[in-house]
């Protein structure tokens, strides 16, 4: 099997600028979303009762790249990017001007673009949901585990910078620009 390319590890909108050889700007406007799984904890405790250490924790890493899979199919239909994972946790970055999405909706020529990112976000949040209810409950030899998500939209204006040393990683971080006073 081929090892996967290291692009799958770059925001879908950083690829798709950089296969047009340019920048994402440093200044945006758009909707993040935040999506938390819980019950991993449980699932975690779970597993490594019921397979041991070893085949719990590979057990776990299955669940979640099934569930992560399931989640960013729908952040990538609703022309998201999925910014960063944490733990059990995705950042998505929806921006007002997506190019990935010319001419699919006709909604779109009639709602202002930074409306339009935050639709598509919410869209994408109760998608997210739906998507989770393939998870809601794991059966266990010894018990069954729930999985839960939530969900959290903000729009606005972000900073989006890369963070890093190149040679070693680089990060992508959303950050809030500073309010005039």
């Amino acid at each position: 099997m081929d090892a996967p390319s290291l692009a799958i590890y770059l925001p879908q909108d950083r690829r798709q600028a950089s296969g047009r050889d340019r920048l994402l700007p440093e200044r945006a406007t758009g909707s993040a979303l935040f999506a938390d799984i819980s019950g991993f904890t449980a699932l975690t405790e779970a597993l490594t009762r019921t397979l041991g250490p070893r085949h719990g924790a590979e057990e776990v890493s299955n669940q979640l790249n099934r569930a992560y899979t399931a989640l960013i199919a729908q952040v990538d239909h609703f022309g998201g990017s999925v910014i960063s994972f944490s733990g059990d946790a995705i950042t998505c970055w929806f921006d007002e001007n997506n190019e990935l999405l010319e001419g699919d909706n006709q909604l779109s020529s009639t709602v202002p673009p930074a409306v339009w990112a935050s639709l598509r976000a919410v869209a994408c949040a109760l998608a997210l949901q739906e998507a989770l209810r393939a998870f809601d409950v794991l059966a266990l030899p010894e018990s069954t585990i729930s999985l839960g998500i939530k969900v959290a939209v903000t729009s606005g204006p972000v900073r989006r910078f890369l963070v890093g040393d190149p040679d070693i990683q680089r990060i992508d971080v959303l950050g809030a620009p500073r309010m005039p006073k």
